[in-house]
């Protein structure tokens, strides 16, 4: 176990712990989720910065940092609809789209033994969701405009690693 896998296992237990802070409703547990959700997201940008700056890049990583991501950021806008906070068809959306991309990896990856890299739209699509994420727990303006945004360079991201996954622009594992 890596300490940047480590990181990604520990992004993925602070789910529950989140979704606790984000329906007590209360002014202290809206900071706490807040501040959990950006330690959430700084990591996310640590564990992948960590695996390549020590050469520990590996498959568990490629794998489990994406899924830990979408986990925490669905679970938080899902959790924001429920407290009408969101719309819900923004959630849909997202959803949608990241389904799309885990039932494509998982094709690629079974039957290809192939996964697709992070590509800028996609880090960019992350800062832009997590900044909105982060404004709208906080109840703070313009967090539902930057989740909106956020998702739509999302969807071109997606449309960016269907292209790659078409063409062949994947990374070959094992």
């Amino acid at each position: 176990m890596t300490l940047a896998n480590a990181i990604t296992v520990l992004r993925i237990m602070t789910v529950p712990l989140l979704v606790v802070f984000l329906f007590a409703e209360t002014e202290v547990a809206k900071y706490w989720a807040a501040a959990l959700f950006l330690i959430a997201g700084v990591s996310d940008f640590l564990d992948g910065h960590l695996a390549r700056s020590r050469d520990e890049v590996s498959v568990f990583g490629k794998l489990a940092d994406p899924l830990a991501d979408k986990l925490i950021v669905l679970t938080t806008v899902f959790a924001l609809v429920k407290r009408s906070l969101v719309n819900s068809w923004l959630a849909i959306v997202l959803l949608v789209k990241e389904v799309v991309l885990i039932l494509g990896g998982a094709w690629l990856f079974c039957i290809k033994r192939r996964v697709i890299s992070a590509s800028m739209p996609g880090k960019v699509a992350a800062v832009v969701l997590y900044a909105g994420i982060f404004l709208t727990i906080l109840e703070l303006p313009l967090g539902q405009v930057l989740i909106a945004i956020g998702i739509g360079i999302s969807l071109m991201a997606g449309a960016y690693y269907l292209f790659q996954a078409l063409t062949g622009g994947t990374e070959k594992i094992g």
